[in-house]
């Protein structure tokens, strides 16, 4: 199944207080960590790739050896719904869509293989993580939801299809709850909180 991994690194940081895509995590950049995960298990899937949206060209520069596309978003400063209609351009014959965001450095490898292995192997249309009952990203859609993902406006995200279709969503459970964090404030701040918008 062709499958295409997007690659969220377009936020504008508002409440973090500086660019926290380039916030210094174990040694490298908070963006690096799950990207360079995916280029791993791309290595293993050869119809998967990534496609790496950003509204930063330093960032895009850099990624390039992790993505098999890069896109530059500049429209992502109005919104999240850009960086996935940008992300979704030339869909071609893609069969799936799997959205990433870049700020959850503690999402692990096997997590996101099992998860997007999960989705093909069940044919699913609407996808995503979980722990207990609270949803996270990464999120799945089917084909079949694509003028749906390009009819977003503003900051919505995909979490507003999923919650429309409730019924339609496969459901991944993840064993540990710091995986779904993304990183809202700066460190210094001592305030990491996930807010599961896709």
């Amino acid at each position: 199944m062709r499958i295409r991994m997007i690659y969220m690194a377009a936020g504008n940081s508002r409440r973090f207080g500086s660019n926290k895509l380039f916030y210094p995590i174990d040694g490298k950049p908070m963006y690096r960590h799950v990207l360079e995960r995916l280029a791993a298990i791309c290595e293993r899937h050869s119809d998967w790739e990534i496609v790496l949206v950003s509204q930063y060209e330093e960032l895009l520069e850099q990624g390039r050896t992790f993505a098999h596309r890069t896109v530059f978003s500049p429209e992502s400063r109005d919104g999240a719904s850009w960086t996935i209609k940008n992300g979704l351009k030339e869909a071609d014959d893609t069969e799936a869509f799997v959205f990433f965001t870049a700020d959850q450095p503690w999402l692990r490898e096997k997590t996101m293989e099992g998860f997007v292995c999960e989705m093909e192997k069940q044919h699913a249309d609407l996808g995503s993580v979980c722990h207990g009952e609270t949803p996270g990203n990464p999120v799945w859609f089917s084909r079949k939801y694509l003028p749906d993902l390009r009819a977003l406006s503003g900051d919505q995200g995909g979490r507003k299809i999923l919650k429309k279709h409730p019924e339609e969503i496969r459901w991944y459970p993840v064993a540990h709850a710091k995986e779904l964090e993304d990183v809202d404030y700066n460190f210094d701040n001592n305030l990491i909180v996930p807010d599961g918008a896709c």
